[in-house]
């Protein structure tokens, strides 16, 4: 989208920057802009530039950051820039490189998840509107996104700290080993994906090595990758990666965004995250289409369902703070099926993937005897009254539009209203002033 968008702004003799923390997949060949007819010059840390005039750059913003105080990345962000596009614009590691720009300078935020924390600036800091392309479930109607099924295993995070406004990360990591959940996702991952690709956001490095070494000793094909990697074998484990059907490759921290590997068809989530747009971004790698491949899987190891919702809920999102925005991003309210694991909305009544049949619950069961006690006529309710138990009293009550005087009423005597006083939690004063009422 915003290639295209570049394309033209470029057409129009415009200066464009456009800011990524994924340069090589914009500037690489047969890359997006590539595709636009667009050549891109990208400040690398190896780019020594003795002039900054071309027409279009790709900047890391890690790179500006350390050089944009240098009289000639001084000058240009003031004087040589039209337009300014920020890819994954929800990340904060923009806000310096904004705040130095002119106010004569466009700037184009883009991302799939425009939502920030409330202890992080909010993006009404650095933009004036929003355009919403369309929900995460349209796409799924138009055949641009595949459909998820949602599978997970509760976790007892209670005791584990918070660190930057998330979970913190090694306590997370060190809960899972501790319990050995590992051996969750192996068997998991068998019930209802064997043979399936995968991707795994661990916690640590060393909860994710752990994991990949038990699915390894128990003869699955699984590699770890991190910060620390080597670009060489980081490069060689994506190649085994997209070219091995059945791979499980886990990661810390390095392919949660911008990571496009379509034949993804399992995203695993051994780790917790209170961050909405980390978890988005993350089930998100899964979310790609190909010829065969129009749904993908969601084994969440981390309450991260629980806490967000489904991941391709309708969302209301806005540029201002949580504590601000017009409505809460919301939760949909979920449960388990007892049978698979499977996540379902709260008012599934059968597993849409395994059948199971789910017994109605006390509302229902109340919501259909008020149906039924409706329909009956005045005799019908006297004769019902008689014997009948305090909610059946209510329950008639409430059919019949009765107010709670009726029920009052067929209380018979003075112990049955003190049963009734302790079955509602009244004071014991309620009953004697009902015996005065009587006795009146």
């Amino acid at each position: 989208m915003f290639s295209y968008l570049t394309s033209r702004i470029i057409a129009n003799q415009k200066r464009v920057l456009i800011l990524t923390h994924r340069s090589e997949l914009l500037t690489q060949a047969g890359g997006t802009l590539e595709h636009f007819g667009l050549n891109a010059i990208n400040i690398k840390p190896s780019y020594a530039p003795k002039t900054l005039a071309g027409s279009l750059y790709v900047a890391m913003t890690q790179t500006l950051v350390r050089r944009f105080k240098k009289p000639l990345y001084a000058q240009w962000l003031q004087s040589g820039l039209d337009v300014v596009i920020v890819d994954e614009c929800h990340r904060c590691d923009f806000n310096t490189l904004l705040e130095a720009l002119p106010p004569h300078v466009i700037v184009i935020g883009v991302t799939a998840t425009p939502h920030r924390e409330k202890n992080q600036p909010a993006l009404d800091a650095f933009y004036q509107s929003m355009v919403e392309v369309a929900q995460v479930s349209r796409l799924i109607e138009l055949g641009k996104l595949a459909r998820p099924k949602s599978y997970g295993i509760s976790i007892d995070l209670s005791g584990v700290k918070t660190k930057g406004g998330d979970w913190d990360s090694q306590q997370v990591g060190k809960r899972m080993d501790e319990i050995k959940l590992y051996h969750g996702v192996y068997e998991n991952y068998m019930k209802h994906t064997p043979g399936q690709k995968a991707i795994i956001f661990a916690s640590s490095i060393e909860s994710s090595k752990t994991l990949v070494q038990s699915l390894k000793d128990k003869g699955l094909p699984a590699k770890h990758l991190d910060g620390n990697t080597s670009t060489k074998e980081r490069r060689e484990t994506l190649e085994w990666f997209k070219e091995t059907p059945n791979a499980l490759l886990s990661n810390m921290g390095i392919l949660t965004a911008g990571f496009d590997e379509p034949t993804i068809e399992v995203v695993i989530l051994y780790r917790a995250t209170k961050s909405l747009p980390l978890f988005l971004q993350m089930v998100g790698r899964g979310s790609r289409t190909t010829q065969n491949k129009r749904s993908f899987t969601i084994l969440d190891f981390g309450n991260n369902i629980a806490t967000h919702g489904f991941w391709e809920q309708d969302r209301e999102w806005s540029l201002q703070p949580p504590k601000r925005a017009r409505k809460s991003l919301g939760v949909s309210p979920i449960k388990e099926c007892p049978t698979c694991n499977a996540y379902l909305s709260a008012q599934a009544k059968e597993c849409e993937y395994c059948g199971h049949v789910f017994p109605p619950s006390k509302a229902e069961i109340q919501e259909r005897v008020i149906a039924e006690l409706r329909l009956l006529s005045y005799d019908q309710v006297k004769q019902a009254a008689q014997g009948a138990s305090f909610e059946e009293l209510e329950q008639l009550a409430t059919a019949k539009g009765y107010s709670k005087n009726w029920i009052f009423y067929n209380l018979q005597n003075k112990e049955q209203l003190k049963d009734y006083a302790k079955y509602k939690g009244y004071s014991p004063k309620w009953v004697e002033y009902q015996m005065q009422l009587r006795n009146k």
